[in-house]
């Protein structure tokens, strides 16, 4: 265990930030990047290199293919209640069904 770095290249670093924080995570370093920056290998291996790095997942892929072997991200999964899954669902059915009748 120990101190680890964390970027992320989201809209609401933060709270990348603070979930880490909250899995117990000591953060030493942490870089916000603006959503869909452009990774530099060398900008971050020069940052980076010395401790363990987490990431979103997001970022993970657009570094993969010059990744270190201590870099890691964490893998983010999304359920909606079923109630406003129900609700949305419910909400395109009703515009695919007046998008088909304009069509006719």
């Amino acid at each position: 265990s120990g101190p680890v770095d964390a970027l992320a290249g989201i809209g609401h670093p933060p709270r990348f930030f603070a979930t880490l924080e909250g899995l117990d995570y000591q953060l030493d370093q942490q870089a916000a990047y603006g959503d869909h920056h452009p990774f530099d290998r060398d900008e971050l291996v020069g940052c980076f290199a010395s401790k363990p790095l987490l990431m979103t997942e997001k970022d993970a892929v657009k570094c993969r293919s010059f990744a270190l072997d201590n870099w890691w991200y964490l893998p983010v999964s999304a359920e909606l209640p079923a109630s406003l899954l129900d609700a949305l669902l419910h909400k395109l059915g009703t515009k695919a069904k007046g998008a088909a009748k304009a069509q006719d």
